[in-house]
């Protein structure tokens, strides 16, 4: 399965190999585990990329072919879904892909490394994978990859005939419009249809209404509207151009759904399996982790903050609120790491990091956290993120926000496998 990309991947290793490897001193590790799916069944025949970077610091995205380490050679899965990666220059910053990159038919959805559970948001499924650094002489064993099919359209273009363009090269046009009318957009552009005249699009804005047009030779044909709901796809679609002399009248709005998807108990355990025990989620930005955890109030997530070597959440600009509430949800308040001070103009966060940004509900409470509370370090005010209305609240001893507020976002920086553990007495981040 996709053995033509994994030789092709492999001779392009080797020849940048051959060309860099007496240039880059470097420690080989390793990286294996095995890949499975959302219902926890291995999967078979998936190729696993693992480019590096040396250093601790991944490049930005747009630079991140430069300076690269000669690239390990990938791995493709066995029949139980395992892999193996080996010879991986360290200390390096290694990006987990899945290969071909954006044209895999598979999506990562989280990764658990030394039993740390890591969370792949939507932006990071498109622009690249994870992230992570690797520590010298480190063999990285037992992880853990769950994948799930990508939502795609797959289609077959016939001619007027009945007979499928072969190899033709057609404009493919997708739009789509958000199922709660929030928005639409489109995208697309010349395509090679295969020996049997089939396409395939992979679409990456989840539950909407789809529409493909295909042009070719001046003839267009336009599909009916699509409906596909989170992880769905769509493999029977058939367009038939109808002829140079006939025009084509504009097509009926119908809706057409994939089979409903049944109820899965294995899927449906693993789902909540994940909920229960929390998953970190890298911010692409800043590449700092995030994990949002129940708690009955903030004295608890502080310590579960640092028994994770973490701290409470820390935000530092408005674009970095809103990717957090779009990757754990507008629903619920969030206890983050700021306090009422003691002295204006010497607010910092619990981490230490002076204030840069602040989005509070109103003037009058954007005052609260300048002013001395009476008796405030047995009663201080602590600051929560509604969630509804992305705002900062402050939560006074006896207010029904504390009560209504039993979850926290944690965040760590620097996640380095295989670096030794920090010392009790020393601040962990």
């Amino acid at each position: 399965m996709k053995r033509s990309y994994l030789t092709a991947f492999v001779v392009f290793v080797g020849s940048v190999a051959f060309l860099l490897a007496t240039a880059l001193p470097s420690v080989a590790s390793s990286f294996s585990g095995r890949v499975v799916d959302e219902a926890g069944q291995p999967v078979e025949g998936l190729i696993i990329a693992l480019p590096s970077f040396p250093g601790n610091t991944p490049p930005h995205q747009h630079q991140r072919f430069q300076g690269m380490f000669p690239p390990a050679q990938p791995s493709e899965t066995d029949a139980t879904g395992m892999f193996s990666i080996k010879n991986i220059a360290t200390p390096s910053v290694s990006r987990l892909a899945l290969f071909p990159e954006r044209n895999s038919d598979y999506e990562i959805r989280s990764i658990e490394i030394e039993g740390i559970a890591f969370y792949l948001d939507q932006h990071q499924q498109h622009f690249g994978g994870l992230n992570f650094a690797i520590a010298p002489e480190t063999d990285i064993k037992d992880v853990e990859i769950t994948v799930r099919l990508r939502m795609r359209i797959r289609g077959r273009v016939l001619s007027a005939d009945g007979t499928p363009l072969h190899n033709a090269r057609v404009n493919l046009m997708v739009k789509h419009r958000d199922v709660d009318g929030r928005g639409s957009g489109s995208g697309g552009g010349t395509r090679t249809l295969d020996a049997d005249g089939y396409f395939v699009d992979y679409v990456d804005d989840g539950n909407a209404y789809y529409t493909v047009t295909v042009t070719y030779q001046g003839q267009t044909v336009e599909s009916e509207e699509i409906l596909l709901e989170e992880g769905q796809r769509m493999d029977g679609l058939v367009l038939k151009l109808a002829g140079e002399s006939t025009e084509l009248p504009q097509p009926e709005r119908v809706v057409v759904a994939p089979p409903a998807r049944v109820h899965d108990p294995a899927r449906f355990e693993a789902a909540r399996r994940r909920e229960r025990e929390g998953m970190w989620a890298i911010n692409p930005d800043n590449r700092h982790a995030y994990k949002m955890i129940r708690c009955e109030t903030r004295e608890e997530a502080q310590e579960q903050a640092a028994a994770q070597g973490a701290h409470l959440l820390t935000i530092n600009d408005k674009a970095e609120q809103e990717w957090l509430l779009e990757v754990f949800g507008k629903r619920e308040n969030f206890w983050i790491g700021l306090i009422n001070g003691s002295e204006e103009g010497k607010q910092q966060w619990d981490n230490g990091e002076p204030i840069t940004y602040t989005n509070w509900i109103s003037p009058q409470e954007a005052a609260k956290i300048t002013k001395p509370a009476q008796d405030s370090d047995a009663n201080p005010n602590y600051i929560v993120l509604v969630g509804m209305l992305g705002k900062w609240r402050v939560a006074r001893p006896g207010n029904p926000l504390i009560r209504m507020t039993q979850r926290a976002i944690l965040e760590k920086k620097n996640f380095i496998i295989g670096a030794p553990e920090v010392e009790d007495d020393t601040e962990k981040r």
